[in-house]
């Protein structure tokens, strides 16, 4: 067979096509639609975007097609030219060979400092090398690079011929780097980066489509960014300190500025909606911390599938559409955690990135429990997830701000350990502590410029100062300088702020859920929650027959239902608002809550507060003990004892306690 002029056998080229299909999908599909695209590659990013296809690394797919004895680019550059000739309808097929050059750029970032020429070409020749090895081949990757240069000038030009359709091109030319300024400016700044980039445009009040001087655009977010830097990465904050990447971040800025449609969208991956999934940490009064993940609901999707190789999991709404439940193949928090975990539905995919060894957690009432976060600020408890490598850098920032380094807690992940909770007072300090501790996606954000005041807050004993009753909103402090209008914003609306500078919030419509005061960039959240009706008085009656679906059991003591086997089944009830008796309502220690009773239910057993027992039959059936567990040994220690009178079930119950009775060493029992 006799290839075309320029075009090699298919075979050698197939590894190359997958990538160039899979580039295309990721970061130029239809879904990209007017929004600016970063053409960011870095080894993770491949990982995820190759997922668990069997296919050549970028780096190697692209080598095998080049052409290693005169101009390694010329293979690629004849099928772009070949393309230019066609309907132009998809990317021009030389994605993969520009991703290699953007993962060249990137992989210096890392180990180089300062953009040079040279160590550019060096890692590019890490990428691409042919494949009988040997170090003679850089050289004609750097002098034959202006082919590269022409690939991304036809690049720009497919994106704008596609009028934003293809998503909005941001190659530019650096003044400075002529050739490697196009793969350099591109390994800046990931998708990841493009909502919190959103945020400083809207904080700056700049406009869509302004036009901006580059300079004074990045001297602003440098300012920004050491106020506000959650959501900017690693890569993008160091950039931000470079004097050498100036050139490169003032026109690439321009023109996400230029992209910019008002908004601040949620993060996309492969096209779809990015689900943030963060781990949360519940504390448990009887079985210590309990870890999973808080999954909050991104806008017009009710509820996805994704697929991912250990299965499906599924995302159902839940607590007023403000969180997804999640179900199926549920990923193990510290699996995924130390190596990845990337799923894909039809409308939302979920991305974790690998090798997290230090997490901070804050309290979050929507959560109900310690949820992760990237952002740390003065005046507020936090508690920390961390493995043994991360313990020394972890051991460090508490060193460095003052903090006691106290007997960690296990966590039920393997490899990680929780500290007990902690609060920073300097705000200075933890800045330079971070700096200096290496733990990596955590920074530091000035302390609230709004304070909340005033207001019926729900449950102190979590001190949760941002809870609140609905009927019993806070008051907001506004300090002086915000006080004009305007300037002060209450769920994205503006808030009228009288001279004394106090709001109060009551009486303004607020539904129960979320809600964000902002100012100048600083936000605070409170939520609402909606009161539940007090019942007060016994529990139910017994039931004979078929049980009741549902029966009421109290707020206070133990409760339990027994089945006939003599198991004991506990009951998730709530906990007795802690507002009942901080405002001395009088209702504590009489509240009742209802709650769905087993089919193997037969019994239910209520111990008070004052350690008296009691028992309610809720269906006739002659027990059927065999042997029983130490723990339900333990809590029949408690009632076998028992004897009620005056009651039609009391020989049933006797027989019960005679069963149970059977399962104890002789002499076991006596009364205190």
């Amino acid at each position: 067979m006799t290839a075309q002029p320029g075009i090699q056998p298919q075979s050698r080229w197939s590894a190359y096509e997958w990538w160039q299909s899979r580039l295309a999908r990721e970061f130029f599909s239809k879904d990209r639609k007017d929004a600016p695209v970063l053409f960011f590659i870095d080894k993770a990013e491949l990982l995820t975007l190759q997922g668990q296809d069997e296919v050549e690394e970028l780096g190697t797919a692209v080598s095998s097609v080049l052409a290693w004895h005169g101009n390694p680019y010329r293979p690629v550059a004849d099928r772009c030219h070949i393309w230019g000739r066609g309907k132009r309808e998809d990317p021009p097929p030389c994605l993969p060979l520009l991703a290699a050059a953007v993962l060249a750029a990137a992989s210096m970032r890392r180990t180089t400092a300062g953009p040079g020429a040279s160590a550019y070409y060096a890692r590019l020749a890490e990428v691409l090398r042919p494949s009988w090895g040997g170090g003679q081949h850089q050289k004609p990757l750097q002098v034959h690079y202006g082919a590269i240069v022409e690939q991304w000038e036809c690049l720009d030009e497919w994106l704008r011929e596609q009028g934003g359709a293809r998503g909005i091109s941001t190659v530019r030319k650096d003044p400075t780097y002529t050739k490697i300024g196009y793969a350099q400016s591109q390994a800046l700044v990931r998708a990841s980066d493009h909502t919190a980039l959103n945020r400083f445009f809207q904080a700056a009040r700049l406009s869509p489509g302004q036009r901006a001087d580059g300079a004074q655009l990045l001297r602003d977010l440098k300012l920004w960014s050491f106020r506000y830097p959650q959501g900017l990465s690693k890569g993008l904050r160091q950039a931000l300190g470079s004097d050498a990447d100036r050139s490169l971040l003032e026109p690439l800025l321009v023109a996400l500025l230029e992209g910019w449609d008002g908004t601040v969208a949620y993060g996309r991956a492969d096209g779809l909606l990015q689900v943030p999934l963060r781990v949360v940490l519940e504390e448990d009064s009887f079985a210590g911390w309990e870890v999973g993940w808080h999954a909050e609901a991104v806008p017009e999707v009710e509820s996805d599938s994704l697929k991912h190789p250990g299965g499906t999991l599924e995302l159902m709404p839940e607590a007023g559409g403000q969180v997804y439940a999640l179900s199926g193949a549920i990923p193990s928090p510290a699996s995924a955690l130390r190596l990845g975990f990337t799923a894909y539905g039809a409308k939302t995919a979920v991305r974790i990135e690998s090798g997290r060894d230090v997490l901070a957690l804050r309290e979050d009432p929507v959560a109900g429990g310690w949820t992760e976060t990237d952002v740390l600020t003065v005046f507020e408890p936090y508690v920390f997830l961390f493995t043994p490598h991360g313990q020394s850098q972890l051991h460090k920032l508490l060193a460095d701000t003052g903090q006691q380094w106290y007997r960690p807690e296990p966590v039920p992940m393997p490899g990680w350990q929780a500290t007990p909770e902690l609060q920073f007072s300097d705000e200075a300090a933890l800045t330079a502590a971070l700096a200096r501790s290496g733990v990596q996606d955590v920074r530091c954000v000035p302390g609230r410029r709004l304070s909340l005041r005033n207001g019926l807050r729900v449950k102190p004993e979590w001190r949760q100062r941002s809870l609140f009753l609905l009927g019993g909103e806070p008051d907001v402090m506004v300090p002086q300088e915000f006080r004009e209008p305007g300037l002060v914003m209450l769920d994205g609306q503006p808030l009228a702020v009288p001279a004394e500078g106090l709001v109060a919030l009551r009486g303004k419509g607020l539904a129960t859920g979320q809600h964000v005061l902002s100012a100048d960039g600083s936000e605070i959240t409170f939520y609402l929650e909606q009161g539940a009706e007090p019942q007060a008085g016994a529990p139910a009656a017994p039931v004979s027959g078929t049980p009741a679906d549902t029966v009421a059991v109290p707020l206070g003591g133990d409760a339990r239902f027994l089945t006939a086997q003599g198991r004991f089944l506990t009951i998730p009830r709530p906990q007795e608002p802690a507002w009942w008796k901080g405002r001395a309502s009088g209702l504590c220690g009489g509240g009742t809550a209802r709650v769905p009773v087993p089919p193997e239910a037969v019994w239910l057993v209520i111990i008070s507060a004052s350690g008296e027992p009691s028992v309610i039959l809720l269906r006739p059936e002659e027990p059927d003990i065999g042997s029983l567990s130490l723990a339900a040994k333990d809590f029949w220690s408690k009632i076998i004892l028992f004897s009620p009178t005056g009651v039609p079930y009391a020989t049933l119950w006797r027989r019960y306690r005679e069963a149970a009775l059977s399962q104890f060493p002789q002499g076991g029992f006596g009364r205190v």
